[in-house]
């Protein structure tokens, strides 16, 4: 705040750009997130077709428990079991490619935008842009210093 206020008192120009909301409603940001949520749901279809396999195993295992030596019934349980693990590891090795996916596309789209606010900035002569994020300590500011839409448009040209 003391920042804003003394870029203020100097004459210099401000703006506010919220970049989370560039990367969401920007072209590349919307074609990232349909990619990821694509990766996402062929990942949970593949676990739901581990976990329907466990399933008939199981119930197929019980059906037929009676009638099954003590052996047959052991190994059926030893398989249940792997069944289980396999399908705790590939949630977890999901989750954890979702994760990777997700930080390193953030990750590209922080060092594209940086370059791209610095020159939306000049071209309309800022001296200052703060972005506006839940965390950003920003409470209130003019529609008129907003650039974001200026941003996103920017962006969007580019990936033309």
């Amino acid at each position: 705040m003391v920042c804003a206020s003394a870029a203020f008192a100097q004459g210099s120009k401000v703006g506010v750009v919220d970049a989370d909301m560039v990367v969401q409603n920007s072209k590349k940001g919307k074609s990232f997130f349909e990619e990821l949520s694509a990766f996402r749901n062929q990942k949970a279809d593949s676990i739901k077709a581990m976990i329907e396999g466990y399933q008939a195993k199981e119930k197929d295992a019980q059906a037929k428990a009676a009638s099954l030596s003590e052996d047959k019934r052991k190994d059926l349980a030893v398989e249940l079991q792997r069944m289980q693990t396999d399908i705790k590891r590939a949630q977890e090795d999901a989750e954890r490619e979702t994760k990777l996916k997700l930080n390193e596309g953030l990750e590209k789209f922080q060092k594209e935008l940086a370059p791209l606010i610095r020159q939306v900035a000049l071209e309309k002569g800022l001296d200052l842009v703060m972005n506006y994020a839940a965390q950003s300590g920003i409470i209130f500011f003019s529609e008129s210093l907003d650039i974001t839409k200026d941003v996103i448009a920017k962006y969007d040209e580019m990936a033309n």
